[in-house]
């Protein structure tokens, strides 16, 4: 059983948007909960007036916010910031605030683009697709990219952004990227779904031949194409689709990929249509 938490201060009249999580607190417990959850997130940003005030202001905590504002002046660090929240509340215990204090002091050492990655992460995770892309681009224009692999994450996460935002050209681009930087398999096959997503048939067809792509590899993209469509699409088209695996259930194997190519060329018109209208 867990401990029994009781709440201090008031509850917010107004609350506070806390923009690196994307959500609106309005007790210190709730604050305490986003830091917690958000642990790989925090960088010293969260470090600021804005916090205080809302503390001393709406929450009536004047104490604590006196505390935070010293350890801003004294320049004691982001552990020190969280260690002080978390304490004011018991909201943990000191045992589980030791803990804290050393995954944050990992934190602390990570490199800005891993931190700024994080966030941008956060952002796609939560589906916040275009706030995510400013995020991601933001990292490539602005920081000194010196490792392949996170270089080559951030661009395949880049191109699944813009893929949930139904942009397959950008995609294909930014997961091709990946994959240059760093090898991934499921880089490529993101890329070649990608392709299949906005070029007309023949165009996809002569990108996966001068791509050599093996037989068994196109095949398995088909498979999962088709899986991805399936899974997005509202229970009529869901049926359509259930239909038309039966030709192959039936052993009519043209006849299964003539009907299947039709319906994606179906969706592929509905998803430019929606972009175009976006």
């Amino acid at each position: 059983m867990g401990r029994m938490l009781i709440c201090c201060g008031k509850k917010a009249e107004t609350p506070l948007y806390m923009k690196e999580f994307q959500i609106s607190v309005s007790t210190i417990e709730e604050i305490c909960y986003c830091l917690k959850k958000n642990l790989h997130m925090l960088d010293k940003s969260i470090m600021k007036e804005q916090i205080c005030s809302f503390i001393e202001q709406q929450l009536g905590m004047e104490t604590l916010a006196k505390q935070l504002r010293a350890v801003i002046e004294k320049q004691e660090g982001l552990s020190a910031f969280v260690r002080c929240i978390m304490k004011s509340v018991g909201y943990l215990s000191e045992e589980e605030l030791l803990y804290l204090e050393a995954e944050l002091k990992e934190v602390e050492g990570k490199s800005n683009v891993v931190r700024r990655k994080a966030k941008a992460d956060f952002l796609l995770e939560h589906k916040k697709y275009a706030k995510a892309a400013v995020e991601y681009n933001n990292i490539l224009r602005e920081e000194i990219l010196e490792d392949d692999k996170i270089t080559g994450d951030i661009y395949h996460n880049l191109g699944t952004t813009y893929s949930r935002m139904f942009f397959f050209d950008k995609a294909a681009k930014y997961y091709n990227m990946a994959y240059e930087k760093n090898k991934d398999e499921e880089s490529y096959a993101c890329y070649l779904l990608a392709l299949h997503m906005y070029l007309p048939k023949e165009d996809y067809v002569k990108a996966v031949t001068e791509e050599m792509v093996p037989e068994e590899t196109a095949l398995a993209l088909e498979q999962r194409l088709g899986q991805a469509l399936l899974d997005e699409k509202e229970s009529s088209k869901r049926n359509r689709m259930n239909e038309v695996t039966k030709y192959r259930q039936l052993g009519y194997v043209q006849e299964y990929y003539w009907a299947l190519e039709k319906v994606f060329d179906e969706y592929k018109q509905e998803y430019r249509r929606s972009m175009s209208e976006g």
